[in-house]
């Protein structure tokens, strides 16, 4: 076995990305990257508003709409674009309010134009590198996207999503001495989070490190035992050592909890598949592994 078997139906490798199991909890698609922002911007809402509130400003939420306009239109040709741009006196929040309202109506070069011009004038910001990493990844701009995560962990050494974010990254250019650095030191900083432990296990599956990967998934199942992905994860793993009953016991509550009949299929297949292994080696002749 290999650690590309932990995910089901992916085949995935460390260059391939990981399975995010917030974003995807019945495991329907495969997942090559871990979009951070929803879980950043709602981090980022409370952070800055409490700085926004020290400097005097309104809360976000208590002021009008923030006026919209196209940081690529440099004529601004219309009555409403003329004079200074208003984006200019956004805090980092709202700017990254008007990014995301960019992203939502597809407008991916004006979203990045807006955060560029953020961080022109808050070149310290974190958070903004972080965001413009999440939509330079979802570009497959892998370089860029790395060069923007190492600024937000070089801002914020400390945050265990940045880390988790640029060792994820650097997996893309098969980077794993680095990625697992930083996926233990996130864990070091946030034992408790699901991402974060999720991660480091299928990592430290891919690298052969099976033991060490089941005590990430048997946390994880301590924490969340109604998410289907880890269950999946820790059968694999005693599989592996050589628990079988174990192994079987996981798969079987994988597929009571998975939702998707497709991953239920798939759980069944690979009991399937440790059965036909077991009797080959059964006709062979070959002691089986260890119960």
């Amino acid at each position: 076995m290999t650690g590309a078997d932990v995910i089901v139906g992916t085949g995935f490798t460390p260059a391939q990305g990981i399975r995010n199991p917030f974003e995807d909890p019945e495991m329907k698609h495969p997942i090559r990257f871990l979009p951070l922002l929803p879980v950043l911007l709602a981090l980022s809402s409370s952070a800055l508003a409490d700085k926004d509130r020290a400097e005097g400003l309104p809360p976000i939420g208590n002021s009008p709409p923030i006026l919209h306009i196209d940081p690529l239109d440099e004529s601004r040709a219309s009555a409403m674009h003329r004079g200074p741009n208003p984006h200019r006196a956004l805090t980092p929040f709202q700017h990254m309010e008007v990014a995301a309202q960019h992203l939502q109506a597809q407008r991916i070069p004006q979203a990045l134009a807006t955060l560029s011009q953020a961080l022109s004038q808050y070149p310290e910001n974190a958070e903004l590198y972080n965001m413009r990493a999440g939509i330079e990844r979802g570009q497959n701009d892998i370089g860029s996207a790395l060069a923007d995560m190492e600024q937000a962990v070089r801002l914020a050494p400390d945050n265990p999503l940045y880390l988790m974010s640029r060792a994820q990254l650097y997996l893309q250019f098969q980077r794993s001495d680095e990625a697992l650095k930083d996926f233990d030191r996130a864990v070091e900083l946030a034992p408790d989070s699901i991402p974060v432990r999720f991660n480091r296990g299928a990592l430290l599956a891919n690298l052969g490190r099976e033991a060490d990967a089941l005590k990430d998934f048997n946390r994880i199942i301590e924490l969340q035992p109604k998410l289907p992905a880890s269950w999946f994860n820790r059968g694999a793993m005693n599989h592996a050592l050589g628990h079988r009953t174990q192994a079987r016991q996981d798969i079987q509550t994988f597929i009571e909890l998975s939702a998707e009949p497709k991953w239920q299929q798939a759980g069944r297949d690979l009991l399937k598949a440790w059965d036909e292994e077991e009797a080959k080696r059964a006709a062979a002749g070959k002691p089986g592994p260890a119960q």
